[in-house]
């Protein structure tokens, strides 16, 4: 049987996230695109001084450079509400989504360089990872209810972490909050 812990989860729906997504990956500092599938999601949940040791620690190596982006972060810890047979859990969340940028871009580069290409297609596959993997009650509508926000001074001014340590290197970011979480009860089918 799946996991129904949120943090077990995400590290599926994130795995999911980068299955037909096509992103555009650039190819020099003037510009040029290509258009590829896009890699595997680096998954990391903890506290955000935690997702900067995971982020700092594979910069160590060439392979875990070239693996810490796309990331997807779950900041932890979150509280769940586990009060009703009606569901397993409850929560509401932040979850980050970035991507390596350059520091000299302008915000207009950012826009087309990460969130439009990069960025906004990964954060459109996550919501329907979210939707797909069915151990989410969404309601009747399937409206996922989360506040949306896209960060331009991340790349610019650098991202800190709760001790006001910053990030090794120039991210730009969707952060993603209040992502209300209901985790279904398990059913008979799954047991299978």
């Amino acid at each position: 049987m799946r996991s129904r812990e949120i943090i077990e989860i995400l590290a599926d729906v994130a795995k999911a996230t980068s299955q037909g997504c096509n992103i555009l990956w650039p190819t020099d500092l003037y510009g040029g695109t290509q258009e590829i599938e896009c890699p595997p999601i680096n998954y990391v949940f903890g506290d955000s001084r935690y997702v900067k040791e995971r982020l700092d620690e594979m910069s160590v190596s060439e392979l875990g450079t070239t693996q810490k982006f796309p990331l997807i972060a779950l900041f932890c810890p979150f509280k769940e509400e586990r009060n009703s047979t009606g569901y397993y859990s409850r929560a509401s969340v932040r979850v980050l989504i970035a991507c390596a940028t350059r520091q000299q871009y302008s915000n207009e580069q950012r826009l087309v360089s990460s969130f439009e290409n990069i960025l906004r297609p990964i954060y459109s596959n996550f919501l329907g990872a979210l939707m797909a993997d069915g151990r989410f009650d969404f309601g009747y509508d399937e409206h996922i209810d989360h506040e949306y926000s896209e960060n331009y001074s991340y790349g610019r001014y650098g991202a800190y972490d709760s001790a006001g340590d910053k990030v090794s290197e120039p991210i730009d970011a969707i952060n993603i909050t209040n992502l209300k979480l209901i985790v279904k009860n398990p059913n008979c089918r799954e047991y299978e």
